[in-house]
């Protein structure tokens, strides 16, 4: 078996809107996004505020091993979330394309205001990671956190 070339890339990540998306296979409608109904949720889009996440650093970051649910949980909710290709060679050298989770402009401006507390503070009970989480309830004492 014979391995293709790889195509010369320019550096994609440092312009993600330059990049393809993937296809769609459903239709998606934004609307108005309500906030974060859970941690998992509320970690993911405060760094996906920052920067773009591929599947395995949305895991990481959320506290998950599914992440593209709680992508497709925040998309029926209202969010576009596109999902970016990157080629890349994979471990057997084959070229493959990798999916890049990143806000759209629209989305940015929704999260934003849901995480500083514009809806109604749906923001602000998600604060926080579980490593603070953890930190706040050792240091009363408790074992769960409030």
């Amino acid at each position: 078996m014979s391995r293709r070339k790889q195509p010369s890339q320019p550096d994609l990540l440092a312009d993600i809107s330059s990049l393809s998306q993937f296809p769609r296979r459903k239709p998606r409608h934004p609307a108005k996004f309500d906030g974060p109904r859970n941690p998992r949720e509320a970690r993911a889009l405060r760094v996906l505020l920052k920067t773009y996440l591929t599947r395995e650093a949305l895991d990481e970051v959320a506290g998950a091993s599914n992440g593209p649910e709680i992508v497709n949980q925040l998309r029926s909710r209202g969010l576009e979330l596109p999902c970016y290709r990157l080629g890349t060679m994979d471990r057997d050298g084959v070229w493959v394309y990798r999916g890049l989770y990143a806000l759209s402009y629209g989305d940015r401006r929704q999260v934003a205001r849901a995480l500083s507390g514009g809806d109604g503070g749906a923001g602000n009970a998600t604060k926080g990671t579980a490593r603070e989480t953890e930190a706040k309830s050792k240091k009363g004492g408790r074992r769960y956190a409030e």
